[in-house]
């Protein structure tokens, strides 16, 4: 969940996401609602099933490397006939959130 830059209301999405090392890893496009709110506030709250997390996004330093690492790690997860180079080709941004303590 993060906060809506402009309304300042909860904004709740469901997103794919892989878990590495405290790290959550996701997957924006620019304009995405949740991720223009993330780049005005980095911090948010994440629910995985029942337990709800609060998290803060991080600044990638190369960000080419790291949507590959993210692809990566989600064919791991969901399996590569989910997850195609479709990901890397279309500018997708990937998005690195620090789950900081249980909420």
């Amino acid at each position: 969940m993060t906060t809506g830059r402009r309304t300042g209301r909860p904004h709740t999405v469901t997103l794919w996401f892989a878990h590495e090392d405290g790290i959550l890893w996701l997957r924006a496009d620019r304009d995405a609602d949740w991720y223009q709110n993330l780049i005005a506030d980095p911090r948010c709250r994440i629910r995985i099933e029942d337990e709800e997390f609060a998290g803060l996004m991080e600044a990638l330093s190369d960000g080419e490397a790291a949507l590959r690492h993210l692809i990566s790690i989600w064919r791991e997860k969901y399996g590569g006939e989910w997850v195609g180079d479709w990901y890397i080709e279309r500018g997708r941004i990937p998005v690195h959130v620090r789950v900081v303590r249980r909420a």
